[in-house]
């Protein structure tokens, strides 16, 4: 956790989400964090250069289904913030896969 990049969409939706002092922890626990937000920052999970993305409150089917299949090809986990796999919308999480579970802990 500790080399790794984290993008996310704005601290503001964490906070408005209730997550804020959990979205901090993991923000913390990272080498880098950077406010990409939205798909780009889930594909550049897929792409190898960011190790975990997350994004809260908002979110519709057509945002999280195209995710699914480009993150899992590429070997990554890709969930809701319950570790639920699925792509109905509110917030997503996607990862390396080797830091899912870590990332899923501090975000609860």
């Amino acid at each position: 956790m500790e080399d790794a990049q984290l993008a996310y969409s704005s601290v503001t939706a964490f906070e408005d989400d209730g997550r804020g002092d959990a979205f901090l922890a993991l923000a913390r626990r990272c080498w880098r964090t950077r406010g990409l937000g939205d798909f780009w920052s889930h594909v550049l999970v897929a792409d190898g250069s960011v190790d975990i993305s997350v994004e809260v409150g908002g979110l519709n089917l057509w945002d999280v289904a195209p995710l699914l299949p480009i993150v899992e090809e590429a070997g990554g986990r890709i969930t809701d913030l319950t570790g639920a796999r699925r792509a109905d919308g509110g917030n997503v999480l996607a990862t390396n896969g080797l830091l899912h579970d870590e990332a899923l802990r501090l975000l609860q």
